[in-house]
């Protein structure tokens, strides 16, 4: 029998590693991202993807401006992506017991065209019936040059007209929703709204490259220029800080809740991770926020969620769109692989992120990632199962290694195989449960949950 004899000192490096893509994985993604890019004709892009026990892929691609690169560190605005979190919000208030999804509004928004009947769950399901006050043309009084002001969330309430429909009624998406659910959450908590999420979300899930915008701003340097046709009617896109000195504050502020939120890719697609796993929210609020309304024989809405299939798998999924970027995110509910891509660019529709760029990323993760362990019993097998000081691994492939991850996603080993049969020590993994994955030149060829116990 061959062994493979493990150091401690390589055991103890290793500890301390990220789980990492595999080599021909990430090679995959980034050529995938480069092509689709190029073909929408995507000024820049930052785009990330959490695959469970495995690790995350980032990418940048393009340009911010002139010839500096659009990078996968770089913050870019969500816009409505943003609702996701406030519902997330909301749900999180309702599972401490400062509020019920089903409590009418008029408690803590009083406004002429804001019926005092509607329910906190019919504004984050979008059937509240209310005017939404991005419709209203009297916002470009708001934003004008210098673009510096920032405005109090209250103040996008002059721009709502009378109700277009009923509550309870018809599925009608609406910025005005997100705003008055801010101004539940201000309300309920007596915080300012940026604290709330930091507190609530963004500081206990280490995503401390997501601001609530412009009250948090990201480090000076660290947001890309943001290229837009909407302020030269239409025409040849331009560099709004270059040619407008254009300043996000006035927008965002007025998006607030609705659409204020910066970020990074891989911030945001650990976001949806956590969500779809579970970390955010319990089962019961997990079963509320995906209670959906139909909007068309293909797509529904939840709570601050839009549902659909895509590559044969359910997904939840929100983009956003604003001046000067877009973006789409999704998370696939059967094995939790998240990805965000985020664009310096509105001129592209969300259409073209999600269904030309993402769902493209998400077949080529599927096809990495989901391996049918009936097809590899008869060449791979590891045991024992529960270990305890080895583990061997009897497998007929050259050049495979094994990995093993624990539950927070952290490499703990990393050794070559060899043809026939290997054994691995185990002398410093803590007992617990974890992932093995045995990776060849063509990606990851076998995977298991293995139980530690010493």
């Amino acid at each position: 029998m061959k062994k493979i004899i493990l150091s401690l000192v390589v055991v103890l490096t290793t500890l301390s590693t990220q789980a990492q893509i595999s080599p021909a994985h990430k090679m995959t993604l980034d050529n995938l991202l480069d092509s689709l890019c190029k073909k929408h004709n995507i000024k820049g892009a930052s785009a990330s993807i959490v695959i469970p026990n495995e690790g995350i892929w980032e990418r940048g691609y393009g340009v911010s401006h002139d010839y500096f690169p659009l990078t996968k560190g770089h913050h870019l605005a969500i816009g409505s992506n943003t609702k996701t979190f406030t519902a997330v919000i909301l749900l999180k208030l309702q599972e401490q017991g400062k509020l019920d999804l089903d409590d009418t509004i008029g408690k803590w928004v009083q406004h002429k065209n804001i019926p005092g009947n509607i329910t906190v769950r019919q504004l984050l399901n979008h059937t509240s019936g209310l005017y939404s006050w991005t419709d209203n043309s009297d916002i470009n009084n708001f934003i004008v040059p210098p673009y510096t002001q920032i405005y109090p969330i209250d103040t996008v309430l002059s721009l709502v007209k009378a109700p277009v429909g009923s509550p309870g009624g018809n599925f009608n998406y609406c910025n005005t929703n997100y705003t008055v659910a801010g101004l539940v959450i201000r309300a309920v908590t007596g915080k300012q709204l940026h604290t709330v999420f930091r507190d609530e979300i963004l500081t206990p899930n280490g995503l401390n490259n997501t601001y609530f915008f412009p009250q948090e701003i990201p480090t000076t340097g660290t947001m890309p220029h943001s290229w837009s046709n909407v302020l030269n009617s239409g025409s040849a896109m331009q560099d709004l800080e270059v040619v407008h000195n254009y300043s996000h504050n006035a927008y965002l502020s007025l998006a607030s809740t609705a659409g204020c939120i910066v970020s990074t890719a891989k911030d945001n697609a650990r976001f949806w991770n956590l969500l779809v796993e579970g970390k955010l929210l319990n089962n019961a609020s997990m079963t509320e926020m995906q209670t959906f309304v139909q909007i068309n024989f293909s797509l529904d809405y939840g709570l601050g969620i839009f549902g659909r299939s895509m590559n044969n798998r359910d997904i939840i999924t929100h983009g956003g769109t604003l001046f000067g970027f877009i973006n789409e995110n999704l998370a696939d509910k059967t094995s939790g692989v998240s990805i965000s891509v985020l664009t310096n660019q509105d001129s592209v529709s969300n259409p073209i992120i999600l269904d030309g760029i993402i769902k493209e990323l998400h077949k080529a993760t599927i096809q990495f990632t989901d391996v049918a362990p009936m097809d590899n019993k008869s060449q791979i097998s590891v045991f024992p199962n529960p270990a305890s000081d080895h583990l061997n691994v009897n497998i007929q492939q050259v050049g495979a290694s094994a990995e093993m991850y624990n539950i927070t996603g952290q490499r703990v080993l990393a050794v070559p195989l060899t043809k026939g049969a290997n054994t691995i020590p185990l002398p410093s993994v803590p007992s617990g449960s974890y992932y093995i994955s045995i990776i060849s030149e063509q990606g990851a060829i076998h995977r298991q949950t293995i139980q530690i116990t010493n």
